[in-house]
């Protein structure tokens, strides 16, 4: 599957879940430190699930690193389609990601024909705005199986493509 593709397929989905991660940690800011516990209370996992509970609310800044990474993605996927695309590729990249199961494809083609595609339009557009957005989206990343050895005598493994060498 193209890259392009699989993102336009989970765009909903990312956000839907940066969403949920923001509201998650809104919600654990506004609470204080877990009820705090004695050894009177009766049964024996209560004092795991407020250390839990209380580990949770202080490690709340790690939210920010997943809601960051999901930004950069969102950012990206959606500044590349409203630049890189015409009108016409934009519609019919909304329209495939309105309905991103594989099970979709009648209700895909359904809404296309009522923004006034055929089905075989719809594709061949689709299909032209993937290799378009192809160009900027694809993260693949080629590693060789080469390690270096750092300093500190660890072993690192060397990439290349994207990072230097």
């Amino acid at each position: 599957m193209q890259e392009s593709k699989y993102q336009v397929l989970k765009w909903k989905q990312w956000k839907f879940i940066r969403k949920l991660l923001i509201e998650i940690k809104h919600d654990i800011a506004n609470d204080k430190k877990a009820i705090s516990y004695s050894l009177e209370m009766p049964g024996g996992n209560h004092h795991d699930v407020i250390k839990r509970y209380n580990k949770l609310i202080d490690s709340r800044d790690k939210y920010d690193q997943y809601i960051l990474a999901y930004d950069i993605i969102l950012k990206r996927l959606e500044d590349s389609i409203a630049n890189l695309l015409n009108k016409e590729e934009r519609t019919v990249i909304i329209i495939y990601s309105n309905y991103p199961d594989k099970g979709d494809s009648f209700k895909r083609e359904e809404e296309a024909m009522r923004a006034g595609y055929s089905r075989t339009s719809f594709y061949a557009i689709a299909n032209q705005a993937f290799n378009k957005l192809d160009k900027v989206l694809d993260i693949e990343l080629k590693i060789d199986n080469d390690f270096i050895k750092n300093e500190d005598g660890t072993l690192t493994l060397k990439h290349s493509g994207l990072f230097p060498d």
